[in-house]
């Protein structure tokens, strides 16, 4: 096995760079007690910039050697409608692919053109596996790409595709917990100065991982449950919705309110004992008691191993970074969670608080009347309100 990297709207410099180092990096694990272990990657086999010719992309993924194709793409490359779950066919990408169906655009329409040309020989499906941090991620992905197949239908080459992938491709749900924040000139210039030697492509994260897989492949799948942190199940949901609500959750209520009070990072915010009384709150008395696990789980333990990984002070995890894209990370972070609580006539004050932070956050200005650079598909028409 080996993994082909491919870039498909931004970020050609790092493919540049990643090919200078013969695609290899460095993974640098910042301990709460200051110490680091640094790890060579070389998984990487192949790299490619396809922001603008995906055609040498689509050969590699139509070709039989390729049995799994993965996505990293966020919410909103789904281009599903956040209140409906259906395609945005009105979406300029969307439009272009199905008018230009042999070189797309989108990440949905590369996956459904090369599944189209492994049908047309005869081929097996590559397994389609979503790393997004989103609820039923899987489900999400097969419900874009079938949707996306079925608008490509009146081409003739795509005919009946949307039915045998609906019958024959696999689309496995998954959870990533690991915080990796954005890579930033210090970061970078800090593993300079560890390693002697310039790194661009490394990353910096935390030690802890865990990667939860539904165990649902079509050409078969690496021994991933032979690494520390990765697990094969049959149903991924319930350790997606922990995550999603208690630490996600607990975030995005640092990265909105911790923002406005002039916190650059989450380690800062969790200086401020304040924070630290509200986050503990919410992971106890709003999150963990809407969650139900298939086996016991010691909430209160966990709670406590997050705010000891938020307040790791080798993590530069930036307020504004997890602040993006809101409108489509609030739902399924804080709203299931409201509902709960609602029907059961108990009390989301702090729920409410990290809503009214984002409300104020994405009117784009903060409390000093200093403009707040909102990045969020939704910026333009939640300023308007």
């Amino acid at each position: 096995w080996g993994i082909c990297a491919a870039s498909i709207y931004s970020n050609p410099p790092l493919v540049q760079e990643l090919h200078a180092q013969d695609n290899a990096y460095t993974v640098t694990e910042m301990n709460p007690d200051g110490s680091r272990t640094v790890k060579l990657t070389t998984a990487i086999t192949r790299s490619l910039a396809a922001k603008d010719d995906r055609r040498p992309l689509l050969g590699i993924m139509s070709a039989e050697t390729t049995r799994i194709v993965s996505l990293t793409i966020t919410e909103k490359g789904y281009c599903l409608n956040p209140a409906t779950g259906e395609l945005m066919v009105d979406n300029a990408l969307i439009a272009h692919d199905l008018e230009n169906t042999q070189n797309p655009k989108t990440a949905l329409g590369l996956i459904v053109a090369a599944l189209g040309q492994r049908k047309a020989k005869g081929m097996l499906p590559f397994t389609v596996l979503s790393c997004d941090n989103v609820p039923d991620n899987g489900k999400r992905a097969r419900a874009a790409v079938i949707q996306m197949a079925e608008a490509m239908e009146k081409e003739k080459e795509h005919k009946e595709l949307a039915a045998w992938i609906r019958e024959e491709v696999a689309f496995p749900c998954t959870m990533v917990d690991r915080i990796v924040p954005a890579m930033t000139e210090e970061s970078f210039a800090d593993v300079q100065s560890y390693l002697g030697v310039e790194d661009k492509g490394a990353i910096v994260t935390e030690a802890y991982r865990q990667w939860v897989i539904e165990d649902h492949f079509t050409m078969g799948r690496p021994q991933w449950d032979k690494v520390d942190g990765a697990m094969f199940v049959s149903d991924v949901q319930p350790y997606e919705e922990m995550k999603l609500r208690m630490l996600n959750g607990s975030h995005s209520i640092l990265a909105y309110l911790g923002y406005l009070a002039g916190y650059e990072t989450i380690d800062a915010c969790m200086q401020d004992e304040r924070f630290v009384k509200v986050t503990r709150h919410y992971m106890n008395n709003e999150a963990a008691v809407t969650l139900e696990m298939p086996e016991p789980a010691d909430f209160a333990s966990y709670a406590e191993k997050l705010i000891e990984r938020f307040t790791n002070p080798g993590l530069k995890h930036r307020t504004w970074q997890i602040a993006m894209d809101g409108s489509q990370k609030v739902p399924q972070r804080w709203l299931n969670a409201a509902g709960t609580l609602l029907a059961e006539e108990k009390a989301f004050t702090a729920i409410a608080l990290g809503i009214g932070g984002w409300m104020h956050y994405v009117s784009g200005t903060d409390e000093q009347g200093n403009t707040i650079d909102v990045c969020d598909p939704m910026a333009e028409q939640l300023r308007a309100i």
